[in-house]
């Protein structure tokens, strides 16, 4: 009973780990997109998906790494899709700090007047 007991504590957290695999859908909360525009045009963004800071006990080294790199693999795929979808920097953009769930960015593009008018500044911005 005790080795399976044991056992069961060691496959759980990797069952887990591999249950965020690439290719599967993404299936958390909606990811918060927040935009800001400033007077000279300048289009930042803050996109947050689910947070995932805390990672699986029992991993290896190697295994914690990798389940990492899916992560921001998932995130950027996420954060991809989303600005493609709100026609949110259609030329690129930068990262200007980026976590394992949130990513701050500026856009290569400087606003359009359609842009101020999609996209309206909220008092929820935080720079």
């Amino acid at each position: 009973m005790r080795l399976l007991s044991a056992t069961l504590l060691l496959i759980v957290p990797f069952l887990s780990a591999c249950s965020s695999l690439p290719g599967q859908k993404y299936d958390g909360p909606e990811p918060l997109f927040l935009t800001h525009i400033n007077g000279e045009g300048s289009k930042r963004f803050t996109f947050e998906a689910a947070p995932n800071d805390t990672l699986p006990r029992g991993l290896s080294a190697a295994q914690s790494q990798r389940l990492l790199e899916q992560r921001e693999a998932l995130q950027e795929n996420l954060l991809t899709e989303t600005l493609a979808t709100k026609q949110y920097c259609r030329q690129g953009y930068i990262v200007l700090s980026q976590t394992s769930w949130k990513v701050r960015g500026e856009c290569n593009e400087t606003a359009t007047d359609a842009d101020r008018r999609a996209f309206p500044n909220k008092a929820s911005w935080q720079d």
